[in-house]
């Protein structure tokens, strides 16, 4: 019987680790200014893991009082350690784009990975948006979830009310201190309120934003934007990619010409990624000089999810 009931608890304990494995919901929030739109996300979908993206940028420590009170509310995922507080430049593109693509695909592994895009400033939206659409859907169970939260009113609607409050207030003859008092004391109410809940409050509605995959430079085009940057941005012409670029490793057949070989597969890929705007070409005395553009810096930033990955 005593035997019985061990084969019994480890049957229970692995359908608990299997349900938890389907039902692994992670989000990941940029902090803000706007509690109710972080909220309201995660009591709609549910999460088990969170990651809350902050700017290492001094006006971070604004937002200092909303990150505690979301603590508060979900302790037990803060005890659990699957409350992840991620630091980077929220002011660079490539940062933002490589650290989300890569928490997207790591917690894409297993289960549910929502992407709230309500909150901080409209280029770390962007980003988030452009990471998840590049993310590999090939070593993720579901495809990921954008969505952004619509409140119900927003503060600047009041302030310019209290702007108008004041105003006819301060332009009457005799100024009552039971007046002035009265409207100190509602302004204080309000940014007491404020405070608490942020600059939304009330929530309308969640919009869902489609999911429009993109495909990735392959690795040997990677390659080619790498050495671009270690350049400086550009190389004067086609041939000093040759020269970096190792013919034996990169071409799958040999060649009598492995040199001129490599040159056409180069210009091949070069024609791509010129396509997708990775690059740009330049005519020029010598030849054609080859740059790199902004978006093709975004791809070849350096992850920086390291510190992530041993805290996980």
């Amino acid at each position: 019987m005593l035997i019985k009931d061990k084969k019994d608890l480890l049957h229970r304990n692995k359908f608990l680790y299997v349900v938890r494995r389907v039902e692994e919901k992670t989000h990941i929030i940029p902090s803000g200014f706007e509690l109710d739109r972080i909220l309201w996300g995660l009591e709609s979908y549910g999460v088990t893991k969170l990651y809350l993206i902050r700017s290492i940028s001094e006006l971070e420590q604004t937002v200092e009082h909303y990150v505690e009170l979301l603590k508060q509310r979900y302790y037990n995922l803060v005890e659990e350690n699957r409350f992840k507080e991620v630091f980077i430049d929220t002011f660079n593109l490539g940062e933002i784009f490589n650290v989300a693509k890569s928490i997207i695909e790591k917690e894409g592994l297993e289960g549910q990975v929502f992407v709230n895009i309500s909150t901080s400033t409209k280029l770390l939206a962007l980003g988030l948006v452009i990471a998840t659409w590049c993310a590999d859907l090939s070593k993720m169970r579901y495809p990921p979830v954008i969505y952004y939260v619509k409140p119900l009113s927003y503060v600047h609607v009041d302030l310019f009310k209290y702007k108008a409050k004041l105003d006819e207030l301060l332009k009457g003859k005799e100024l009552r201190k039971e007046d002035a008092y009265a409207l100190l004391k509602e302004i204080d109410l309000y940014l007491k309120k404020l405070l608490e809940r942020g600059y939304a409050w009330g929530r309308d509605k969640i919009i869902s934003i489609p999911f429009m995959p993109i495909k990735l430079p392959s690795e040997f085009e990677m390659r080619i934007l790498a050495i671009l940057e270690n350049y400086g941005g550009e190389v004067g012409k086609i041939e000093h990619l040759v020269e970096a670029l190792d013919p034996e490793k990169e071409l799958k057949r040999r060649s009598k010409h492995p040199n001129r070989a490599l040159r056409s597969k180069i210009a091949y890929h070069l024609k791509n990624l010129e396509t997708r705007q990775l690059i740009q070409k330049i005519p020029s005395k010598r030849g054609v000089k080859v740059r790199i553009t902004e978006l093709g810096k975004v791809f070849i930033t350096p992850r920086l999810l390291r510190k992530i990955e041993e805290e996980s």
